[in-house]
């Protein structure tokens, strides 16, 4: 183990994080708007509609990860191609974050279903009964009680999502898998258990800051269970 190279490598490591950072926040951000409309339709049961949410759920789900990159990095050109339409300008940011966002969204879904159903009926008929439009109720009641609930299981998607990103250096995005990939070849593969520690404690720190943002966010969200 070549603590010196270790060092070394560390900034140039570091110089792609921000680019891993951009694609979470925006997948994220994506994957739990997708989710949201995901689960509304299921809740309401609307046919055919819901029945076709079920099946992208269980597909996404029960599916690698590695899978959906593939597909919609080398399937949607061609895909789009068939109708004359030409996508390949499309940047590999992009592509990642279209299939973390369809990856994610499942399982963002099959958390904030179970969280929205745990909120008793009896806050719903409250709300209600004082007069509170849906909007309303939703926003002012019942999320507040959702967010709180389903907050441990998102942090941990989250962090999955933060590990599944590894994973884009195989559409030859240059993240942090990327570039030290760069390093491993540029290196004749002489470090690569260097390369990879280096890595695992990058990845480390990363779930260890998030875990400690949704454990204060659970701390201010805790009252409304409360």
């Amino acid at each position: 183990m070549d603590l010196e190279f270790i060092m070394n490598i560390f900034p140039t490591l570091l110089k792609t994080l921000p680019l891993t950072i951009y694609i979470v926040v925006v997948t994220a951000i994506l994957g739990f708007l997708l989710a949201v409309i995901v689960t509304a339709i299921r809740l309401k049961k609307i046919p055919v509609i819901s029945q076709l949410m079920d099946l992208y759920t269980s597909f996404m789900r029960s599916t690698p990860g590695l899978i959906h990159i593939f597909v919609v990095y080398y399937g949607l050109p061609v895909l789009f191609r068939a109708i004359g339409i030409d996508i390949n300008f499309i940047s590999r940011v992009t592509f990642s974050i279209t299939a973390l966002v369809l990856y994610n969204g499942a399982f963002v879904s099959e958390i904030l279903r179970p969280s929205y159903l745990a909120v008793p009926s009896q806050q719903h008929e409250a709300a209600t009964s004082v007069g509170m439009t849906n909007w309303q109720k939703h926003i002012r009641v019942i999320f507040p009680q959702v967010l709180p609930i389903a907050l441990p299981s998102l942090g941990n998607a989250l962090i999955d999502l933060l590990k599944d990103t590894s994973l884009l250096f195989l559409i030859g995005l240059v993240d942090i898998m990327g570039q030290a990939d760069i390093i491993i070849a540029n290196t004749l593969g002489v470090y690569q258990l260097e390369v990879y520690v280096t890595i695992a404690l990058i990845y480390w720190g990363c779930s260890i800051l998030l875990e400690q943002v949704i454990r204060f966010l659970e701390k201010k969200t805790g009252k409304y269970l409360r």
